[in-house]
């Protein structure tokens, strides 16, 4: 079996960085990992991120048309964008069947689900792939995935990922969700691992054993938090396995990795506290510098009052949250 290697720098890669990738940038990564054969390589976001806004980010957070136009050609890797429906209307794709991109993947949570037909559909129609990423798996129960996974079959798309948006899941927790999935559905199954836990790639080692073909991955995992599976670290454990037949150039995929490092990430990726906060209480990175702050005011554990948000799971990320969570534990400590 060989999987399908996608590259998400430029797309996921952009919450460390505020989507600001020079030309330069853009020309090397996408340039280098198509050199590396790379199978699919994520530019960017057509429309902007759906957890991240932004008034400052850089382009590709938006993959305008003249952005796409100035990618370099690729002579083995295929071009994709993420697209949010809550973010990026459907008339705003339109342009795409005339741009390099050859698929468009449309992320989803649990709870907004059933807009991804529409978009599925739409890209079809414009004669490009469709891929769905469900975001935010980890707040699904197994029951709940599979009516998730019974509605996405009905709509045919290309490829369906899990992203482990919290980075939340053990690779017990994966192998479950796999399996279910890729007994229901008679499409390619991927994985997005975020690595706040120090499990992306023991993750991705299960999903692959449960039947996914398809691996997200960024350069330096960079991404935001703890960042994702890094691709220079997938290229290694597929090339050091030789059943999953890879054909990507690992010296070539460091390369890439190794300008990354240097030229573009604005710190070093790290997994410290607030990452492994996140993970551990299962709620969105961005969430843990308000539990932080909020907690303070209040005079309560960070520690607590983020296994309480993550138990709510919440749908957006808002201070209210937070401070309702707070009044909640403070009226249970005075009672």
């Amino acid at each position: 079996m060989k999987p399908t290697l996608l590259d998400c720098t430029l797309r996921d890669g952009g919450n460390q960085n505020d989507w600001q990738f020079t030309p330069t940038d853009v020309r090397t990564i996408v340039g280098t990992l198509d050199a590396a054969k790379i199978d699919v390589i994520e530019v960017g976001y057509r429309g902007g991120s759906g957890s991240r806004a932004s008034d400052t980010a850089g382009p590709s957070a938006d993959c305008s048309p003249e952005y796409l136009s100035a990618l370099p050609e690729t002579r083995h890797a295929e071009l994709a964008v993420m697209v949010v429906p809550s973010v990026c209307p459907i008339d705003a794709l339109a342009d795409l069947a005339d741009s390099p991109i050859a698929l468009v993947r449309i992320a989803s949570y649990p709870w907004n689900i059933a807009a991804v037909g529409d978009y599925v559909r739409a890209v079809h129609r414009l004669g490009l792939k469709a891929g769905v990423n469900l975001m935010a798996v980890s707040y699904t129960t197994i029951d709940q995935l599979a009516e998730i996974v019974e509605q996405v079959r009905d709509e045919t798309p290309d490829v369906f990922y899990i992203a482990d948006s919290f980075g939340a899941l053990t690779p017990d927790d994966v192998s479950k969700r796999m399996r279910l999935i890729t007994e229901r559905l008679p499409i390619p199954v991927g994985i997005h691992a975020h690595n706040n836990l120090g499990l992306a790639v023991t993750n991705a080692l299960a999903a692959l054993d449960a039947g996914a073909t398809w691996l997200d991955a960024s350069l330096g995992a960079m991404a935001r938090g703890a960042g994702n599976l890094a691709t220079e670290q997938a290229a290694a454990f597929l090339q050091a396995m030789p059943e999953h037949q890879t054909h990507s150039d690992l010296p070539m995929v460091c390369k890439a990795s190794e300008y990354v490092a240097e030229q573009v990430l604005p710190r070093p990726m790290t997994v410290r506290r607030a990452e492994i906060a996140a993970g551990v209480n299962d709620h969105h990175f961005y969430f843990q510098s308000r539990i932080d702050k909020i907690s303070a005011r209040f005079g309560l554990d960070p520690w607590e009052v983020g296994r309480r948000i993550g138990a709510k799971q919440p749908h957006k990320v808002l201070d209210d949250e937070v401070e309702h969570v707070c009044r909640e534990l403070m009226e249970e400590a005075s009672s």
